[in-house]
């Protein structure tokens, strides 16, 4: 009972300090900033709300998060558009960031136009989704507050029906798509015919091992405890990832380090 009530007493704690955080105004402006973005608006002008988080110098990694966003979803920034964040950026946080931009621009997260993918694997996958509630929530895409994250959405989709529905969106996704089906060894399976072997074919549920090699991210987790907890859940997902991420310590892992202002 003791060791109940603390931890009700540690969620409570760690309860009032997010809602300190999301009930601040500016978290409401940043949600509205990415939203936007995830939903394919304005993302090919210079962005008001980026100009402003510079002019305040906020966190360098806050602006370049948003930057990359705007870039994965107008599908690259133009060269005018790019060239002006590089300048306002360099001239507010300093020259040693020129290394920064460097290094996204290798590492695939900025760069100018290419064919128009987003909008069409946001479509198919449903990346996106109106009216979803946070407080009953129906859909994976809560996690974001109506975004559905990409990995989420794919092991959903290999579940059912399955990744030929989606064969189209896969050709788009970098890297290759491999489908392998696994079966149970010999003397795991039931026999046919017997009792054991009628039950199993009701009770028995699919597993899916999720692997982020690289990282995941916490809402990605509970996105995918969300898909396993409902109660016509085709299969159960396990997750294993080789790191927890989130928007800062990515942006971190593929910028070499250099001496930082912050």
């Amino acid at each position: 009972m003791q060791l109940r009530k603390k931890w009700i007493a540690n969620h409570t704690s760690m309860a009032e300090l997010i809602k300190e955080v999301t009930d601040k105004e500016s978290f409401f402006d940043l949600l509205a900033v990415e939203q936007e973005f995830m939903n394919g608006t304005d993302t090919d002008k210079i962005n008001p709300h980026i100009e402003e988080y510079i002019a305040k110098e906020e966190s360098i990694y806050k602006v370049l998060r948003l930057i990359c966003m705007q870039c994965f979803t107008n599908n690259g920034l133009k060269q005018k558009v790019l060239e002006y964040y590089k300048k306002e950026i360099l001239q507010t946080y300093g020259f040693q960031y020129i290394l920064c931009l460097r290094d996204l621009e290798k590492a695939g997260l900025l760069y100018p136009p290419v064919n128009k993918t987003y909008s069409i694997i946001r479509k198919t996958l449903k990346l996106t989704v109106e009216d979803v509630s946070e407080q009953t929530p129906n859909d994976a895409s809560y996690v974001y507050s109506g975004y559905a994250p990409l990995s989420v959405r794919l092991a959903q989709f290999l579940a059912l029906p399955g990744w030929r529905a989606i064969s189209d969106a896969l050709k788009l996704l970098p890297g290759p798509t491999v489908t392998e089906v696994q079966q149970k060894p010999v003397g795991m399976r039931r026999r046919r015919g017997s009792i054991s072997s009628l039950q199993s074919s009701t009770d028995e549920q699919k597993v899916t091992l999720v692997f982020f090699l690289g990282g995941c991210t916490f809402a990605e987790i509970s996105a995918l405890r969300f898909l396993s907890q409902q109660d016509d859940a085709p299969v159960e997902y396990i997750v294993a990832t080789t790191k927890l991420i989130n928007g800062t310590t990515f942006l971190k892992s593929v910028m070499e380090p250099v001496k930082l202002l912050q």
